[in-house]
This record gives C-alpha cells, structure tokens and sequence, in this order.
C-alpha cells in the first residue's frame, strides 16, 4: 500500500507499519494521511487527524461515490479545523464526520486487508 503524509510517500507492507504510520503528528499535533495501492486504480482512504479528532474521506475507483466518516450525534453542529501541511493550511470540516482515533486506526487497517470501503466505521455518501 502507498502512504503518503506531511512527511512524503512511503510504501507500507504490514499492518504493524498502517499502525506506526497513523500513529505520527509532526506538526499541530497533526497529519493528514493518504492510502492507495497502485494495482486497484483510483480508491483512496484518506484522513485528517488532529489531537483526538479524526475525519476520513473515501473515494470509490468503480465511480461508486465519494464517502466521509460519520460520528456520533456527540459532535453534531460545529466544526474542526485540520490542517493539509505542515505549513498550516487549514481545513475546516463539520463536526458531524469526526471519529475516534481507534475508529481511524480500524478503518486504515480494514483498507490495507481488503482495499475496500472500510465496514468498521458508519459513512455517509457525499
């Protein structure tokens, strides 16, 4: 699987390094995070992640719609802000996609086992 972070490309063989990859912040206490793999075309599972918030985006490689994360009705109404780089770009996304750290590591695990939409989580089709 290819991931790609504020810190460049890099290939990941195992779900020990999914784990390890997710796992690093190194600005804003934050990352933002994106899996493919170059055999299955266009499908990425992408995340932002700042302190304990996280907000995952997938994008179908059949052109079967695009999906973000879905939270608990505990966050509904507001916002968080991401950032994009370690510049910090910021990205304001609705509170209602936010997820659990946990959450986020499931679903990135799930991708790299079955290069599929992950069933871990709740999503809603934007």
């Amino acid at each position: 699987m290819y991931a790609n972070d504020f810190n460049g490309e890099i290939v990941i063989n195992t779900e020990a390094q999914v784990v390890e990859f997710i796992q690093n912040r190194p600005a804003y206490n934050a990352n933002q995070f994106i899996f493919t793999f170059e055999e299955s075309g266009v499908s990425q599972l992408c995340a932002f992640v700042r302190d304990d918030y996280c907000v995952l985006y997938f994008l179908d490689s059949e052109q079967q719609g695009t999906f973000a994360s879905c939270g608990d009705d505990s966050m509904r109404g507001g916002t968080v802000t991401f950032y994009e780089n370690i510049y910090g770009a910021e990205v304001v996304l609705a509170s209602e996609m936010v997820i659990t750290v946990q959450q986020m590591t499931n679903a990135c695990t799930e991708f790299f086992k079955t290069k599929t939409r992950p069933t871990c989580i709740r999503w809603m089709e934007l």
